[in-house]
């Protein structure tokens, strides 16, 4: 549904429809309450979000004319190191600018100021008060999600939730097991051409609202693993975008990606099988991710695009980024190298401490290889029978 202009305001309110009919056609009380607090916290974000816009329109309307040249998305299946390198290539804010987890809730200019006003009396007057406070809220409500998708207020995020706010996100789904029961929101590049126009015209307002508020001759950067699905309504929106695309074998990712999205089903009773047919749904979009990114390296010409192996960036992050920055004709400052390498001794221990097999999720690596084989095989990713 439009209202306005969808650079000001686009919902696709059918999804929201198909999630409250599916929540009572598959009635469980623990999902009935968790819909109820899903739709009213939704719609108060929609409410303070569109307070934002307005602002901006009557007091920043200077965003119009924002251009966005040349952005750049990182783009993977989740838990493919996508976070990591974001935060690892975000070290070079002389260059880049990039969206905080608080940011993107309200992806408006007039958020963006009132967040760097009160950093500036945090840090200024209050000597971090607000921020420790910050730093003990994220340990509580996100602590538990450390070792799977580090988040925080504070720290450098993905802009999926302006897409969550048009109900053009399989996000939306993460709360309800029934993801088997939908096609919704998987492939933006696969919806009508008025839907992609409204996505994009949205999005592009959001962007040009938080650049806006940041320095003009900087560049944007986001990385979302859910692009994947909608590479080709961002390069057209986008035609100078630069992609970089992270690689990851499909019989670590694939799981993975079905145990992160499928969190929440724990809190249902009775307790779901880890083969119950909604977590395998995540697991096959995730299949299918890796059989569209195909068509990101037939698509997009060499210079705007580049992929990178999973385990080559644990192994060798700064070298990684070394080669991204070679690629794309990037000049790294010596600030920046020099925060790369502090970043790299100190992610050097790292070690997850999630392990998943394909099995849990009712898949054998024969089934992956007989889907996947040729893509694995060009990546020279093993298969391991």
């Amino acid at each position: 549904m439009k209202y306005f202009s969808a650079k000001f305001y686009y919902v696709n309110y059918r999804v929201l429809g198909n999630i409250i009919r599916q929540t009572y056609k598959h009635f469980r009380l623990r999902i009935w309450l968790v819909s109820v607090v899903f739709v009213f916290l939704y719609l108060l974000n929609q409410f303070i979000h569109l307070i934002f816009r307005l602002i901006d329109e009557i007091f920043y309307p200077g965003f119009h004319k924002k251009e966005i040249k040349q952005p750049v998305f990182i783009i993977s299946n989740p838990r493919s190191g996508t976070t990591y390198l974001h935060r690892l290539i975000a070290l070079d804010n002389e260059r880049f600018a990039f969206t905080k987890f608080s940011h993107t809730f309200q992806m408006t200019t007039s958020f963006a100021r009132f967040y760097n006003v009160i950093r500036w009396v945090d840090r200024n007057i209050l000597r971090g008060t607000i921020t420790r406070t910050m730093d003990k809220m994220d340990e509580r409500f996100w602590g538990g999600w450390d070792d799977i998708h580090a988040l925080g207020f504070n720290k450098t995020e993905e802009d999926e939730m302006v897409f969550a706010q048009m109900m053009m996100s399989v996000g939306v789904y993460i709360p309800f097991p029934y993801f088997h029961l939908t096609d919704d929101t998987k492939f933006l590049d696969r919806e009508t051409e008025d839907v992609k126009k409204n996505v994009m015209d949205f999005y592009e307002s959001s962007i040009k609202r938080f650049m806006h508020a940041n320095d003009p001759s900087k560049t944007y950067l986001a990385k979302n693993v859910m692009s994947t699905g909608r590479f080709k309504t961002l390069v057209q929106r986008f035609p100078d975008a630069k992609i970089i695309y992270i690689a990851r074998h499909p019989y670590d990712a694939v799981p993975s990606f079905a145990s992160m999205f499928s969190s929440m089903y724990k809190l249902y009773s009775p307790p779901m099988a880890e083969n119950d047919p909604a977590k395998r749904a995540w697991a096959q979009l995730g299949i299918d991710y890796f059989k569209y990114s195909q068509e990101m390296k037939q698509t997009l010409p060499a210079s705007q695009f580049i992929v990178v192996k999973y385990d080559d960036l644990l192994a060798n992050p700064q070298g990684t980024v070394k080669k991204i920055y070679e690629h794309f004709s990037w000049t790294p400052s010596q600030k920046f190298l020099d925060k790369l390498s502090k970043e790299e001794v100190r992610n050097r221990q790292y070690k997850s401490h999630h392990e998943y097999s394909l099995e849990q999720y009712g898949y054998t690596k024969q089934e992956i290889y007989a889907e996947l084989g040729p893509i694995m095989d060009e990546l020279g990713f093993d298969k391991e029978f």
